[in-house]
């Protein structure tokens, strides 16, 4: 893609699992030598530390058992709600996850990675990660902010992992926690307009 030197992204956001690769894209970044330089900010959208929410095993479980090719969305989508119980939106979430035409439909991604790295979801070292991404490098020069943004009605924000994550040296000046109340794990598509107008205010400080 080129971006590297002063084409380097400026910032990187992923939600969920997204949050957690986005996490240790910056991290790489930070600790190899290359041409692309560490973002600025690296935004974190609902991404809980720890394992994962046995929903998302259940899941992977399921689309693992879906014979190959598969003829259509809709197809799936019934599939999904009426033989592994799902509801709908997240039948039809899984769904939009299709590629092809003429009834030979596969997954835009690789399921044997998504599944590796669920399973290795509990070896990231979540708070670590963060204090060393945000205490700047070693020549004093802070190389990137991390801003962490919660569902406020995802319960799997446990208080110990908030006070954990709010006991890091950083808290409060190079890594921002926000909770957006009224939102449950779709943060942007919950309460899209708060979240837009939180980035917009974080990204207009960013410089290259």
């Amino acid at each position: 893609l080129g971006l590297v030197g002063e084409n380097s992204p400026t910032a990187i956001c992923g939600h969920s699992l997204g949050g957690r690769i986005a996490l240790q894209y910056t991290h790489t970044l930070q600790h190899q030598d290359h041409d692309i330089q560490t973002p600025q900010q690296t935004w974190i959208l609902d991404s809980v530390p720890g394992t994962p929410d046995p929903s998302v095993h259940h899941v992977l479980k399921a689309i693992s058992s879906i014979p190959l090719p598969i003829a259509c969305k809709s197809t799936l989508t019934e599939t999904l709600m009426s033989e592994h119980k799902m509801n709908k939106a997240i039948a039809m979430w899984i769904a939009s996850n299709l590629k092809g035409k003429n009834g030979e439909h596969d997954w835009v991604f690789d399921l044997d990675i998504a599944n590796e790295l669920v399973d290795n979801f509990a070896d990231q070292n979540f708070d670590s990660m963060i204090h060393e991404i945000t205490s700047g490098s070693s020549d004093g020069a802070l190389d990137s902010t991390i801003q962490l943004v919660m569902a406020g009605r995802n319960k799997e924000w446990k208080e110990d992992i908030v006070s954990s994550l709010r006991s890091i040296p950083t808290f409060g000046h190079s890594f921002h926690m926000h909770k957006l109340e009224n939102a449950g794990h779709w943060v942007h598509v919950d309460a899209v307009n708060e979240l837009t107008q939180l980035m917009v205010d974080g990204l207009s400080n960013t410089r290259r």
